[in-house]
């Protein structure tokens, strides 16, 4: 298991070492005899009271309530996201030396293997073990020479069993005397998330029509009380307010005013010139999400009419399938967060509404995406989902136009952080704690279903991911055998086939590849640790001299952790196929095993050079039952709990 430096992973020693030191120091304490002095009373006294203490040792330890089930790390908005299979409250803390977040999840299971995430950048790696028997530990290490502010740290749980941590931008430790100039930090991402799309002016006051989250207002005076000033924060102008500068001459109010102040971070500000200083003015946010603005004591204005939704009229692949571009007939609100139940990029377009029904979005062979989708979330929101392929990562955001909305795809990189190995006791370490407040709801999670004998049924409070990779393929046939037959293709159709029946029983599964696309070892593994797989499973078919047609058979490897799951798919594929030769269950360093964080299998489904395996393997039938015991080796491994 991964040792953290530091004061950061501590010790605890078990519970029968605990019992052993009480029991030598009760010895001392002359309340149990020592073996030189036996005696039945002695002897029923010692039982006794070790008895009372270990029952008091183990019944002090809080069963297991929860598990950490995923976890993603986005780096381009320095957001840290986790589920749990129950509820908890974390506890953090900020250490230094070099700088990091400790958040400790009590009353947790880890349920995998230790996992170490280099990131690059500001913030150094992830790293999440199981600190205490009860207690998971999530770590997030900045680089070297840089530090966060503890008090801008956030902590959200929309639900007790689901997590959200909002880091501030990284800043450097450096000493500024009075002649340096301070070294600014890393620029921040800005993400548009409300639009102010629409100024009414009534006979009763103003109304700011808005889409997106619901705003904040700050209302102030100026001191000579000629001015009224309405700040917005995190609120953009709409390009389609070309009238800025309004002339009103109305309820005291000579003109209103509507400037953008900053686009990062973004405020917006609507300022109203007064001619009658006696007036106090009020603002209110609406259940719709417009900011009314009316004298105090008179009846607040109210909106002739609903307001009107954008409509998205089309979402397409552009420079050659390295962006996606949505267009709607007019700017539209919008946030972006990784979804936890597809593993997509997932855009929210507010206050709009989809021109066409919802479809999935067909990409070419060798695209930088697996798939794009749009759904209807509400009658007044769409959701843009976009899958990236294997080795692509989610670039820059930006609206080109006021109605274009595009998203860039960029190959994978990690920037090298600088290396830094911490001592064992960090000289000068401090540490502050860091204050999280409850989930917003305290439902409890509902009860896991017993699944049926005949159908192992994943539990759908712990949705598990699964990764199937399809191996070779594009330029890289794989093996070819008798007839022709390519790996490349028989593999790719038994992969559809288990991902399929995967997300029948309630697995999320990501493919790394869902066609015919030449894709390297790295960027296999690389997408299973992006989306924090629990699971991969790469499936092949083998091959030998072609002058060997009587070798056949099937063989399952692992590396490390994935024994277990590579014995219990081998089972299934020979309860499936018994007349085929068993040749085992094996440990191998190919390049899949080595560089994934989670339990890893490389399965050989029959030689394509084999007499009897090529004949199997060439006929789609078979193929099915083959995918068939291959998911079903997978889904009794998840109901087991391994």
């Amino acid at each position: 298991m991964y040792s953290f430096p530091g004061g950061e992973w501590g010790h605890q020693k078990p519970a029968y070492s605990r019992l052993l030191e009480i029991t030598k120091v009760t010895q001392q304490l002359d309340l149990i005899p020592s073996p030189n002095r036996p005696s039945k009373t002695g002897k029923l006294r010692f039982l006794l009271v070790v008895l009372a203490i270990a029952a008091s040792i183990f019944a002090a330890s809080p069963a297991v309530a929860a598990r950490l089930d995923s976890w993603r790390f986005e780096r381009d908005r320095n957001q840290l996201n986790f589920r749990t299979t129950g509820n908890v409250q974390p506890k953090a803390q900020l250490l230094s030396n070099p700088t990091r977040l400790i958040i400790d999840l009590p009353g947790t299971r880890l349920g995998r293997t230790t996992v170490r995430e280099r990131v690059g950048g500001t913030i150094r790696e992830i790293r999440i073990g199981q600190f205490e028997r009860q207690t998971s530990r999530i770590v997030v290490e900045l680089a070297e020479g840089y530090t966060l502010n503890p008090d801008q740290i956030q902590f959200r749980g929309s639900s007790p069993s689901q997590w959200t941590v909002q880091l501030p931008t990284p800043q450097r430790e450096v000493a500024i005397s009075p002649t340096q100039t301070p070294v600014p930090p890393p620029p921040a991402v800005t993400v548009n998330s409300t639009l102010l799309q629409g100024i009414e002016v009534l006979d009763e006051g103003f109304i700011l029509r808005t889409s997106g989250p619901t705003p904040e207002i700050d209302l102030r005076w100026s001191t000579d009380r000629t001015w009224v000033t309405l700040d917005l924060p995190e609120v953009k102008l709409s390009p389609e307010i070309t009238e800025r500068i309004m002339t009103v001459d109305r309820l005291g109010v000579n003109r209103l005013e509507a400037i953008q102040i900053s686009d990062s971070p973004l405020l917006s500000r609507v300022l109203l010139n007064l001619n009658d200083t006696r007036r106090n003015w009020q603002a209110q946010v609406t259940d719709l999400g417009e900011v009314v603005i009316w004298p105090e004591g008179e009846t607040p204005p109210s909106s002739s009419s609903l307001p009107s939704l954008a409509t998205i009229q089309s979402v397409e692949l552009s420079n050659d399938g390295t962006s996606v571009v949505v267009n709607s007939d007019r700017p539209v609100g919008y946030k972006t967060e990784w979804d936890i139940e597809t593993l997509a990029y997932k855009i929210t377009l507010f206050s709009s509404q989809l021109a066409e029904a919802p479809r999935e979005l067909r990409t070419p062979s060798q695209s930088s995406l697996l798939w794009v989708r749009t759904i209807e979330e509400d009658p007044e929101t769409v959701v843009v989902l976009v899958q990236p392929a294997a080795g692509i990562r989610v670039g820059e955001i930006s609206q080109p136009t006021g109605k274009q909305l595009q998203v860039r795809l960029q190959p994978e990189s990690i920037p090298e952080a600088p290396v830094q190995t911490p001592p064992v006791v960090a000289v000068g370490e401090r540490s502050l704690p860091i204050a999280v407040p409850p989930p917003t709801t305290s439902t409890p999670a509902p009860p896991t279903p017993t699944p049926a004998p005949s159908t192992p049924r994943v539990p759908t409070t712990s949705r598990r991911v699964v990764v199937i990779d399809a191996g070779h393929g594009g330029r890289d046939p794989g093996a070819v055998g008798i007839g022709g037959l390519r790996e490349k293709e028989v593999v790719l159709d038994i992969s559809r086939q288990v991902s399929e029946i995967l997300e029948r029983n309630g697995v999320t599964v990501v493919m790394t590849r869902q066609d015919d696309r030449t894709l390297d070892l790295a960027p296999r593994t690389q997408l299973a640790n992006r989306v924090n797989a629990n699971l991969f499973v790469s499936i092949h078919a083998n091959a030998i001299n072609m002058s060997r047609p009587d070798v056949n058979g099937l063989e399952t490897y692992y590396f490390s952790s994935g024994q277990r799951l590579a014995q219990s798919i081998h089972r299934s594929m020979l309860r499936s196929f018994s007349n085929m030769r068993d040749r085992g269950v094996r440990r191998a360093r190919f390049y899949v095993l080595r560089h994934t964080n989670m339990p890893a299998v490389l399965v050989e489904t029959g030689f394509v050079t084999g007499r009897d395996d090529a004949r199997m393997l060439a006929n789609p039938t078979e193929r099915t039952r083959m995918a068939e015991a291959i998911a079903q080796g997978i889904l009794q491994y998840i109901r087991e709990g391994r």
